[in-house]
């Protein structure tokens, strides 16, 4: 599914394409859920759906690794504001509605997994975060079938044997970037899961282990502003340096179309 709508100029798609490095899908957080049910009920499987921050964003333009990872992403959703901003750029229409936060909806999807009986597996964090989230996790989602490993492991050929005996139909992987989208495009052909996403540090913020944006200041497209006051030293430079390492790139953009 391309998110280009019907009325884009074939070269809005084409320089679309080459500045995400991937098809954009403008979905709601609801169409997203139903894209994950109708691979689940056509039994297809290594099913990848990625998604766009200003963080990856730059690091697509500079990294080789997140370039491959998104060429290999079957869809590729809206998380951020100066995405959807970007995607404006592009000449793709989208609505207020088509752009949400794992790290926002986490809590609704897992809902969601529990009512539809999807068995789930999330890979990262640490074991101390993984530990809090299972004990959230098993009291306010008791019929939820999750299976929770820490982000640091040793053995994949391990790990991916035990993500393979459990067979998940949503396999989230929160590693933070690079790592996560390197282990994906690594071992998704090994994996026997229906579909696979990015979770970045998703089951921190749920776990209480990092501090969580308030949802009005999300909704505002400032959340990037909450994190940076209370984690300076780690963020700085993503949202000081890189929105102005993309400024080329996105010149770029305007000019191909």
């Amino acid at each position: 599914m391309v998110g280009v709508n019907a009325s884009a100029e074939p070269r809005d798609a084409e320089a679309a394409r080459i500045y995400f490095g991937t098809p954009i899908t403008p979905v709601t957080f609801k169409e997203w859920l139903d894209t994950i049910q109708a691979r689940l009920d056509s039994c297809e499987r290594q099913y990848l759906s990625g998604s766009h921050n200003l963080h990856s964003l730059y690091l697509a333009q500079n990294d080789s690794g997140m370039a491959e990872f998104y060429r290999r992403c079957n869809d590729c959703y809206i998380d951020g504001m100066a995405v959807r901003i970007a995607v404006a750029a592009a000449g793709i229409a989208t609505s207020a509605g088509q752009r949400f936060s794992l790290m926002d909806m986490f809590p609704q999807l897992m809902e969601h997994a529990a009512k539809r009986a999807w068995t789930v597996v999330y890979v990262g964090s640490s074991q101390e975060v993984v530990d809090k989230a299972r004990a959230r996790l098993n009291r306010d989602f008791p019929g939820l079938d999750i299976s929770l490993y820490n982000g640091y492991f040793v053995d994949d050929e391990r790990l991916i044997q035990t993500i393979n005996r459990l067979r998940p139909d949503l396999l989230l992987v929160g590693m933070g970037m690079p790592r996560q989208e390197e282990w994906l495009l690594a071992h998704m052909d090994d994996l026997d899961v229906a579909v696979a996403t990015q979770a970045g540090a998703t089951l921190d913020y749920f776990a209480g282990a990092q501090a969580r944006p308030p949802a009005w200041l999300s909704d505002a497209g400032l959340a990037w502003f909450y994190r940076l006051v209370h984690d300076p030293r780690r963020l700085w430079r993503r949202y000081l340096l890189e929105p102005w390492a993309l400024l080329l790139p996105t010149l770029k953009l305007w000019s191909r179309r």
